[in-house]
């Protein structure tokens, strides 16, 4: 996009509106991670203030962080990245993870899937193995299993939070903790010093109640993850019976795991 001068009639007018600047803003800063104000402005050929007034309302939906000099789509101690961001981050990674993680899921099995895009890399691989029944709250993961023929879906009701494309709340909880699970896939924004973490309580409080009503519980992490903390405690890693971690995770991160007893898979580089 050509920057256009300020006060100019004529390049006013190909200015783009209000709706295609957020757009633009939230494609560019998810493809790059970072986008600088100064580098906004000159791309959408607006002043700097309207790039401010654009972060501030893009904030407040979600979709990205405002941070000094620009914007963000990195996750943060109380923000985490929106859906589509997360979807496209380490995406080589979580196919790794999936096809590893994929092991636990037998034939028969009531299967139990949370709200994570690392998660999702499982779904795709779940017809293949045999009839089951999946539950899950996160909209996109029910959406790939209504074409599955022997797959018995249960989706979980509840307030539909649309940063997550997942439905949260005390109507989803009490859902959970109505059923059974033989195995949970689930997966969390970070981990540090065992302790696992997310930005958002209601968030927190699904997967809670998804690891109390789980027989196998595995948790899937890519690297990226180790290292960092986030506002709210979700539970300590030695509540889940596998971890099952890309091959870019440090030995020192894996061996703290297995000295707290859980059982550690490392997923084969794709």
């Amino acid at each position: 996009m050509d920057p256009a001068p300020e006060g100019d009639a004529a390049s006013a007018a190909r200015r783009p509106a209000k709706t295609a600047r957020l757009e633009y803003i939230t494609q560019a800063t998810r493809e790059h991670g970072f986008m600088h104000v100064d580098d906004l402005a000159e791309q959408l050929g607006v002043s700097r203030m309207t790039v401010h007034r654009d972060l501030d309302e893009l904030q407040r939906l979600g979709t990205l962080r405002k941070v000094r000099g620009g914007a963000s789509a990195q996750r943060s101690t109380q923000f985490e990245s929106d859906l589509a961001f997360r979807s496209a981050h380490a995406a080589t990674e979580k196919l790794a993870i999936a096809r590893a993680a994929i092991e636990f899921a037998s034939e028969g099995d009531v299967v139990l899937i949370d709200d994570s895009t690392t998660a999702l890399a499982l779904v795709p691989l779940l017809e293949d193995r045999g009839s089951m029944t999946v539950i899950t709250n996160f909209l996109p993961a029910l959406n790939e299993l209504a074409g599955m023929h022997d797959i018995t879906t249960i989706g979980l009701g509840g307030q539909y939070v649309s940063g997550y494309a997942a439905f949260l709340g005390m109507v989803c909880e009490t859902a959970i903790k109505g059923l059974y699970a033989d195995v949970l896939f689930t997966s969390t924004s970070s981990i540090l010093d065992g302790t696992l973490y997310h930005q958002d309580q209601r968030v927190v409080a699904a997967k809670r109640a998804m690891i109390s009503v789980s027989q196998r519980r595995v948790l899937l992490l890519d690297h990226t993850k180790f290292g960092q903390g986030a506002l709210h405690q979700l539970c300590e890693v030695d509540e889940f019976t596998d971890v099952v971690v890309d091959a870019g995770v440090e030995p020192a991160h894996v061996r703290a795991l297995e000295e707290r007893g859980v059982t550690v898979h490392v997923a084969a580089s794709s």
